[in-house]
């Protein structure tokens, strides 16, 4: 076997050195003068100057500082005026002044109304004088059989204008009636003629009877009728 041996042109440096075999757009880059190279080494580099860079970091923290407190102040403002309590109003008692009757010139004075005294009703004597009875001994129940208004009321007055002792007045149990009536208890018997002259006097009278029970309260029952 044989092996061919290839050959290479060399080149020698300025300074001496071998050179490799290169292409020749990368030759000028790479081998220059010692005076290009200089050259370039004395070239100044592109750098920001420190006074530039003082200059803007201080601008920066100036405008901080100004934003800063900017915001500060509003925010303090608004919490100051938030925080003050709003004033309340005092209530002060006021004296309310009491009305006063006010009196119209034209007005008289009134004048003080005098007191009715209820006049006494004569005394009657209740004993008859022809049959000598008493007639306050006999109690009397008065009740209204016409229908008619306070009718048993009124024939109450009169019989107690006479002496009788009336004790209940009230209604019948029916209107009915055209002339008065009387029950009067068997006890009391010797009444009936002196109750019926008295009552004809302002009545008509109707039946008359002595079959009241014993045990009823009034010794008599009166019923007055229309007439």
């Amino acid at each position: 076997m044989k092996f061919e041996i290839l050959q290479f042109p060399l080149a020698k440096s300025a300074y001496g050195g071998i050179i490799l075999p290169m292409e020749e757009e990368n030759k000028s880059e790479i081998f220059q003068s010692p005076t290009q190279y200089e050259s370039r080494l004395s070239r100044p580099k592109n750098q920001f100057a420190p006074k530039k860079i003082f200059i803007i970091l201080f601008s920066i923290v100036i405008v901080g500082l100004i934003i800063f407190g900017t915001t500060r102040f509003f925010a303090g403002g608004k919490s100051e005026q938030n925080s003050e309590p709003a004033p309340t109003a005092e209530a002060f008692p006021t004296d309310i002044p009491e009305p006063t009757e006010e009196i119209s010139p034209t007005q008289e004075p009134k004048k003080p109304t005098p007191t009715k005294i209820p006049t006494p009703k004569p005394t009657v004597n209740p004993v008859d004088k022809t049959t000598g009875l008493d007639r306050s001994n006999l109690s009397i129940h008065v009740l209204n059989g016409s229908g008619a208004g306070r009718a048993s009321k009124k024939a109450s007055d009169f019989l107690e204008s006479l002496g009788y002792n009336v004790i209940q007045i009230g209604n019948a149990e029916n209107f009915n009636y055209e002339k008065t009536t009387i029950q009067i208890k068997s006890a009391k018997e010797e009444f009936l003629s002196l109750l019926k002259k008295d009552l004809s006097s302002n009545y008509s009278l109707g039946t008359t009877s002595a079959d009241l029970a014993s045990d009823s309260r009034p010794d008599t029952i009166v019923i007055v009728g229309k007439e």
